[in-house]
Parts: structure tokens; sequence; C-alpha cells
């Protein structure tokens, strides 16, 4: 039986194989901490009585801080020495906006920056209006299978599945910390069918664009956008991008596998287009961050560039462009790629897609052929708006 003097860095540092595990606090012996493999920490009193034990749960270390359960602990361990029956320590009601966050808390330790930004959306946006006081045993498959057809209908199908799944998750780990005895009403409900999506941009939609994202105001949105376009970026990683992770000598931007999707540290190759852009940018921003927020009372506390959006729909707007979303740029890039005879293997790299039937493939890759192709693609959209431009020109002589 392992025992220590409990601390909070102590308990932060625990961690188990076993199914479950009681590690005992030398101040007070009968108070213990229920370990879980998934990191699940709650104070119980166990203490021998009689011919049995008792195990009485007090709350989790979210709920009670370790002066908090010492005491609760001795008081239960007093009237149980004194032959009194001891009334058992109940807990409030787990609400449902508490199990979202404590699931926050959970994702923050083990789960990738881009992923918990998603799951914060998800709460402040969609769930926590939804889940108010509400208590966790009081929601019904009903409301769920309703918020989910409203999701659907508001925001769109796949957006829908992705929070149904985080509120399932959510859910199915607060039922298993707080060993409650309760269905889960987010499980078993039908997700909406979805189809892989193909819109990119295309080669007559480009002089538009371009033409748009010129007369764009904001140059750091301008600056997102097409930089977004020529490296194929995932938006999150281009928020969070530091000078310190790109290296002008080498031409090459390494995205670190804390921020990476699949949590493995990615290289961006920087085509010619891309680093001329990174170069005018370095001589007039200032700070770590590429894109730092805007300063003034609503500036993000991040740092960065919170959210391109209402840019990117400007752009839109001139560009007469509909149904177009800035991830598919990443699509478009990789879709120029094909066009000019790259080989998929090469279009993996680039991107950072992770499989097992083509890792050991293109791992092996050197950024060469990457860079080569980066180069035609990138060459190939520019010179489609030149064209373009040319003909006009023409058109009005």
């Amino acid at each position: 039986m392992r025992r220590f003097r409990f601390t909070v860095q102590g308990l932060e540092e625990l961690t188990t194989h076993k199914t479950r595990e009681f590690i005992h606090d030398d101040q007070v012996p009968a108070l213990a901490v229920q370990v879980t493999p998934s990191g699940g920490k709650s104070f119980y009193v166990v203490k021998r009585h009689g011919r049995g034990k008792v195990v009485q749960r007090l709350g989790s270390l979210h709920e009670l801080s370790i002066p908090k359960a010492r005491a609760l602990a001795a008081e239960f361990v007093t009237r149980l020495t004194l032959g009194e029956e001891p009334e058992p320590v109940r807990e409030k009601p787990l609400l449902l906006r508490d199990a979202l966050h404590e699931y926050l808390d959970y994702a923050r330790d083990h789960l990738s920056p881009s992923t918990v930004t998603d799951y914060e959306r998800h709460v402040s946006m969609h769930l926590g209006a939804w889940a108010g006081a509400r208590l966790l045993s009081g929601v019904r498959r009903k409301e769920v299978t309703a918020l989910h057809k409203l999701l659907g209908q508001r925001h769109g199908r796949p957006s829908a599945n992705r929070i149904l799944a985080f509120l399932r998750a959510a859910i199915n780990r607060a039922i298993r910390e707080h060993e409650l005895d309760l269905p889960n009403p987010a499980r078993g409900i039908t997700l909406y069918r979805e189809e892989a999506r193909t819109r990119r941009l295309f080669t007559e939609e480009l002089p538009a664009f371009f033409q748009a994202l010129r007369e764009e105001p904001n140059r750091d949105v301008r600056d997102f956008i097409l930089l977004a376009l020529l490296t194929g970026a995932r938006k999150q990683n281009l928020l969070t991008l530091r000078w310190e992770q790109i290296s002008f000598s080498r031409a090459l931007w390494t995205v670190p596998a804390a921020e990476s999707k699949n949590g493995r540290e990615l290289t961006v190759v920087l085509a010619r287009r891309a680093l001329e852009l990174l170069q005018e940018r370095q001589q007039f921003v200032t700070g770590p961050f590429v894109f730092p927020g805007r300063p003034g009372a609503r500036a993000p506390k991040s740092g960065h560039m919170s959210n391109p959006n209402v840019g990117w729909g400007r752009v839109l707007a001139r560009a007469g462009l509909t149904s177009l979303r800035m991830h598919d740029l990443r699509r478009s890039l990789a879709s120029f790629q094909i066009d000019t005879g790259t080989p998929l293997e090469v279009i993996q790299k680039t991107l950072g897609h992770e499989s097992k039937a083509t890792t050991e493939i293109y791992a092996r890759l050197a950024t060469g052929p990457v860079r080569e192709s980066l180069e035609r693609a990138t060459a190939a959209i520019l010179a489609c708006v030149e064209t373009e431009s040319t003909k006009r020109a023409e058109s009005r002589a």
C-alpha cells in the first residue's frame, strides 16, 4: 500500500497502471486518494471498522483542498470511533456544465492544443448555454437528440457530429470518475452521414480571388490567407506561428509536436513566395508571433490573431465566391500539386498527413521533391492570375 504526506504537487504527479488504486496520506492515515489509469483522482476515507472496511468518497481533487479533505476524513473517523453511525458525506449533485469543464481540464493535460481549442469552442458557443444549471442525472436522450438535430440545421452536419462526440466523451468520463450509476444520454445517437468535401479554388476563380485579396485593407488578413494557400497549413498552426519556428536559411517551418494534429513534429517546406512574404512581415511585426493580436481592450490573451473569419468573409464577398472555407485552401494547394503531376506520397508529406499505408514511404522523402512540387504548384497558381490579367488588359486595349 503506497502512502506519503499529501501535497498539491505530489497528488498531481500520481499515476497508476492498476484499474484503480488507493494511496494514503501520512498525516491522516484514513484519508486516501483513489487514482485511475485515465488520471482521475478523488479523496476517500478508507478505514477498517469491525470485521469490515468503510470506504466513503469525499469528493474529487477539483472540489476539495487537501486541508478540507483531511478535516472531513478526521471528523468521519472520530464519529466512527465513538460508535456513531456517521452520515455519509453528501456531494452536491453533479451539474452537466461541471462535467464539461472537468473534461476540458483533462483535455488540456492530455490532448493537443488544437483539439483543446475545438473543445473550448464547443462549450462556449454551443453547449454552455444549453447545459445551464442542468443536473447531469437529469439530461435525457431525447434532449440530446433534439440538440444534435438543431446543431445540424444551424451549423452543419459535420459540426453537429463533432459536438455530439465531445458531449458523449465528457459524460462518459464524468460517470466513470464520479462513479455514477447513470446511462450516458449521448450514447447511441445516430450520427449524420457526412460526405467528403471536395470544394477547392478552381483555375477560373483565381483571378477574382487574388484581386479581392489585393483589395483587402487589412494586411494581416491578406498575408494570412495568402500564406494559408501557399503552404497548405492548418489555420490553427498559422494562428500560433512563431518566428522561432521558421528557418529562413533552410526555408522550413517546424510545427512542434504539441501543436501538430497528429502529435508529431511537422516540417512545412516554404516555397519562394511564402518565404518572401514572411521576410516582408519580419520587417514590421514585433513580438514572438508572425500574426500577433491587435493591441487594445479586446486583444486576445493568447497574444496572436484570434480568427480571420471576418476578413475571409470580406474577401469572398468581393470575389463573388460561395461555399468556400478557409480549410479549402489546403485542399486547393494539394489539387494544384496533383494537376502538375506530383506523386501522392509527396503531397502527403507536404500536408503532414499520417496513415499506416503511406507513412513508411513518405517519411523517407527528403524535402527536395516537396520543394520542387511546391514551386510548380505555386507558379501555376500565380501564372493563372497573370494570364487572366494580361487577357483583360488586351481586351481593354
